[in-house]
């Protein structure tokens, strides 16, 4: 465990951020990819997959981030358009 501390930069700790935040994309991805064969997620599959709560899922759907798909008083979310939105 390294126990360091070090001083960045305003432009440091973003070049970071983005670094940090293009990993969890390509690893959301990779997991959606894995998973292929499935069409549909659930709110809570989707939340699990993505590493947000399931009230954030709510969020997007209402913010037309993502588009939900109700079936007989269920809610999914096409695994084609998870894919387009994180590309």
């Amino acid at each position: 465990m390294n126990n360091k501390i070090e001083l960045l930069t305003a432009q440091q700790l973003w070049s970071q951020f983005e670094r940090m935040k293009q990993e969890l994309k390509e690893e959301m991805l990779y997991e959606l990819k894995a998973n292929s064969e499935r069409k549909l997620y659930t709110r809570k599959e989707l939340a699990k997959h993505l590493k947000v709560s399931q009230q954030t899922i709510i969020n997007w759907s209402s913010r037309d981030i993502l588009k939900p798909i109700y079936i007989q008083g269920r809610v999914f979310y096409k695994a084609e358009d998870i894919e387009k939105l994180l590309n």
